[in-house]
């Protein structure tokens, strides 16, 4: 599977992505990783395989703070919320604009979990169609401990990354079942034994969405679906979705 590493800036500083291109003109998928995630996670290089092989281009970007290696985007991950992933999307959107390598006309997203939180706040038009997987409508808790640093209030997350207090009062700005209404045709996936958020949030956005919209829940598939089989069968519906509405 052939892939460019990409690079593009917000507010000076560079996110590292990579595109898969099967050829000029096809239409593409944006991929938005979860808060804790990356994009070179094994999920994520699945599900860009497989677009590729069904002729989509693909690219998947770390949000500022992400990433491992060389590959970690610029900034730090503690100054993470909502506003600042919508900016890195929006960014991700003009690069493919002004790349002249895709169908700019057909641009579709994939978001999971707080990515997907990205794509229905950000209420971006122009999107053809759009994927959530786990994808809560409002967060209340990450399990996290807070945690006084002089001045600063921190939130240590299980994984021992930290978010500023900010990012809840960012949250607050945001009524995700209300920006869902005005959702491209979107498809909201979720497993029945996802752990970190319940499955009724799904049923909330699905409600909520105006048409078209379809909700597929993975019996047995946990947040990030790392059974294989329970994430092959989401790429699968992803892809049927795309090609009904591209």
């Amino acid at each position: 599977m052939e892939h460019h590493s990409i690079e593009f800036y917000v507010g000076g500083q560079k996110i590292r992505g990579n595109l898969h291109l099967p050829y000029t003109g096809v239409p593409c998928i944006i991929i938005l990783h979860g808060l804790d995630s990356h994009k070179d996670s094994t999920k994520w290089l699945n599900v860009a395989s497989r677009l590729f092989k069904e002729g989509y281009a693909c690219l998947r970007f770390n949000f500022r703070g992400c990433g491992e290696a060389d590959e970690k985007s610029d900034g730090l991950f503690e100054d993470t919320n909502l506003t600042s992933r919508i900016e890195d999307y929006r960014a991700a959107l003009k690069f493919l604009r002004d790349c002249g390598k895709v169908d700019v006309q057909r641009i579709g997203v994939i978001g999971s979990s707080f990515g997907g939180m990205v794509a229905i706040a950000a209420q971006e038009r122009g999107i053809k169609a759009l994927v959530t997987i786990s994808t809560p409508y409002t967060i209340q808790s990450l399990g996290e401990t807070k945690l006084e640093c002089g001045e600063e209030a921190y939130y240590l997350l299980p994984s021992g990354r930290r978010l500023k207090e900010e990012f809840y009062c960012d949250l607050r700005k945001y009524d995700l079942l209300k920006a869902v209404r005005s959702a491209p045709p979107i498809l909201i996936i979720h497993g029945s034994s996802d752990q970190l958020v319940p499955v009724d949030h799904a049923f909330r956005l699905f409600e909520t969405a105006r048409e078209p919209k379809r909700i597929e829940i993975i019996d047995g598939a946990d947040h990030a679906f790392t059974n294989p089989e329970h994430l092959n069968k989401a790429i699968s519906l992803a892809i049927e979705w795309f090609k009904k509405h591209f």
